[in-house]
Order: structure tokens, then C-alpha cells, then sequence
């Protein structure tokens, strides 16, 4: 099997998952997990948060080349330069404690996942979610070179009945449809962001926590590529999709493409490679649409990219950005952390 390699013995490094509230079932990582192939590229760091405890959760592209990232730690979502690299606040949510997923859903208007989360215990404020949206349209029409953009927010709906709402995609705009990953509850849900109407429109067991979890992580990310839902499942260590209709459901078998190894969020590219970042692993892998697999960058004992959470490509595929947590999850070694940050990671031609 591709992923064979994937299976050996973490006893050299038992010190890397001690603080990881999931490390019973994975001691069985390697220390060097991934093959051997990494491409010629180049990792820099864009921006860098001042303290530790900061925590990137999930990103989205803006038309114009720049990043927004959502905040575990805190209820904001913040705005980077991707030229300059300079950062600021671009909204804080009051009444919730985080933020999670966000995608745009018209051009320069995003959803956003809000709800109750501690860091420091991983446990969700079950009830406390809603999606949110963000729109920066008349930001832009006022903005001048002294201004910051302000979006305007407004509720789309609150679903009361979610444990852990986590990672967002738009199925597509027509359908004004988005998916949301439901992390305990191992399922994904639709949400049409015009009426407020919400269902679940996905439930597998490859969506399920595994058993025996302190933190029940099952689906965590999910993404949209020609009919298919593509999507991660952290503590079953799969990366699997399905194809759906319009409607986002169901229509095709429930398919794992690759197995072994920690995913958090997922970008894909036209042909269906797969770029996912491995949080406590502290690497992001590629993962051709035979669920091959290889090393893009980072590595269990690299401080490199601690704690990467979420990644988004340029429009051109030449740029990779990374979201990390600074390695809170799973320390480096068992004690390297440091704050968030976002990577630039510039792939080879």
C-alpha cells in the first residue's frame, strides 16, 4: 500500500505527542513519517503574532491576493498583506470566544463559523454556534491609504444543534449552499446563506470520531473540486470525498484516498492534488489523486512550521500559505512553541 511507510515505531520520540490530548492512538507515527521527496521550495515566514497562545484556525484568499485569517484563541478575524506582510485586526465577534471556518460566498463577502472554544481544555461550547457573514465590499468603496477596511457583519443563522462546527466550503454560489465540518458530531453540514435554512447534508463513518478520543475530532475540513466533497477526518487519519449533486448530497460511494497520518484542513488543485497540513506532525504533505503521498515542508522534529493548521494556494498554484497554531497541540519535541504564524511557501515551477 502507498502508505505503508507511514506505520513504525514512535518510541524514539516519545517526548513529541506527550502533551497531545490524542497520542494514545497514534504512538505508532513514525518520527519520520512521510517519504523522502521533498520538492525544491522555499519557506519563509510571512507575519508572526507577538504571543504565544495564538491560534490560526482557517484562511481564506481575498480576490486581491490578500489573506484573512480566523482565531481560535480569540473571536477575530484578522487581515494580512501578502506583499508586505503586515497584519491587522479586520473584525471582532462579540458574545463567543473563537472563530473557525471562512469562505467567500460572494465576491469579497465571506461566512464565517463563530462559537465557544477553549484552548487550553480543547472543549467546544456545545449550542454556541452560528455563521456569521463579512462583507468588505463597502469597506472597499470607502477605504483610502489611511483607513483600515472595516467589514459590516451580520448573522446568517445560529445551529444550536452543532457540537463543533470547524471547517467551511461553498459548494458553489449558485446554490448559495456552504458545508460545514461538525467535528464531534462526525457529520457535515449545508447552510443556505440567503434563507438561513440548514440540514445535514453528509454522515459517514469515515466522518466519526475514532473511539477512545479526550477530544472527540472527526471531520475537521471539507472542500469543493468538480462534484465532489473532499474532506478530513483527524483521529481516523483519513482523507476521503464523495461525489454529490446540487444539493450537496450524497450520490456516489464514500471513498478514502489516503490513510496514516494527522489532517487538519485540505486545498486542492484542478487535478485533484491535495495540499493538507498535519498539525502535531509539524509538516505539510501532498497527496496526488492516487492518495501518493509526500513531504512539501516541516517535519515531526522540525520547528520550521509548528503546529500547521490551515493552507491556501494562489490562484497560480506557484504559493502556498500556512496558517500555524505555533505547535500548542503537540510541542515540538515536547517543549519548542511559539506563536502563530503564517508561512510562505513558494513551490517549484
Amino acid at each position: 500500500m502507498h502508505f505503508q511507510t507511514f506505520l513504525s515505531g514512535l518510541a524514539v520520540l516519545p517526548v513529541a505527542l506527550a502533551s497531545w490530548p490524542f497520542r494514545n492512538n497514534f504512538e505508532a507515527i513514525s518520527a519520520t513519517a512521510y517519504p523522502n521527496e521533498k520538492p525544491n521550495v522555499k519557506v519563509e515566514t510571512l507575519f508572526q503574532f507577538p504571543n504565544n497562545g495564538s491560534w490560526i484556525g482557517n484562511m481564506a484568499l481575498r480576490s486581491n491576493g490578500n489573506l484573512l485569517l480566523s482565531r481560535l484563541d480569540t473571536p477575530e478575524v484578522w487581515h494580512v498583506d501578502t506583499t508586505s506582510g503586515k497584519a491587522a485586526l479586520a473584525y471582532s465577534f462579540p458574545g463567543v470566544t473563537s472563530t473557525f471556518g471562512i469562505s467567500e460566498i460572494a465576491d469579497d463577502v465571506f461566512a464565517v463559523v463563530v462559537g465557544n472554544f477553549s484552548s487550553k481544555t480543547y472543549q467546544p461550547g456545545a449550542g454556541s454556534f452560528s455563521v456569521q457573514k463579512l462583507d468588505f465590499t463597502k469597506a472597499n468603496a470607502r477605504v483610502n491609504k489611511r483607513a483600515q477596511e472595516q467589514p459590516t457583519a451580520s448573522e446568517i443563522v445560529a445551529i444550536p444543534e452543532a457540537e463543533a462546527l470547524n471547517g467551511m466550503t461553498t459548494l458553489s454560489r449558485e446554490s448559495n449552499l456552504v458545508l460545514i465540518a461538525d467535528s464531534p458530531k462526525g457529520v457535515i453540514w449545508k447552510v443556505d446563506t440567503k434563507t438561513g435554512d440548514y440540514a445535514v447534508a453528509l454522515n459517514d463513518t469515515t466522518m466519526a470520531p475514532a473511539k477512545g478520543q479526550a477530544l472527540p475530532l472527526g471531520v475537521n475540513s471539507v472542500t469543493i473540486l468538480d462534484d465532489y466533497v473532499y474532506y478530513t477526518s483527524t483521529t481516523q487519519m483519513l482523507f476521503c470525498r464523495v461525489k454529490v449533486d446540487d444539493k450537496a448530497q450524497a450520490v456516489g460511494d464514500f471513498e478514502i484516498i489516503a490513510s496514516g497520518f494527522l489532517p487538519d484542513n485540505v486545498e486542492m488543485t484542478e487535478d485533484g492534488t491535495a495540499y493538507i497540513p498535519t498539525d502535531p506532525q509539524n509538516s505539510v504533505v501532498r497527496i496526488t489523486p492516487l492518495g501518493q503521498i509526500s513531504l512539501v515542508a516541516g517535519g515531526q522534529v522540525s520547528t520550521e512550521m509548528p503546529g500547521p493548521s490551515s493552507v491556501r494556494l494562489t490562484e497560480d498554484r506557484q504559493t502556498l500559505y500556512v496558517g500555524t497554531t505555533g505547535g500548542q497541540i503537540a510541542p515540538v519535541m515536547g517543549q519548542f512553541i511559539e506563536p502563530a504564524k503564517v508561512v510562505k511557501i513558494t513551490l517549484e515551477g
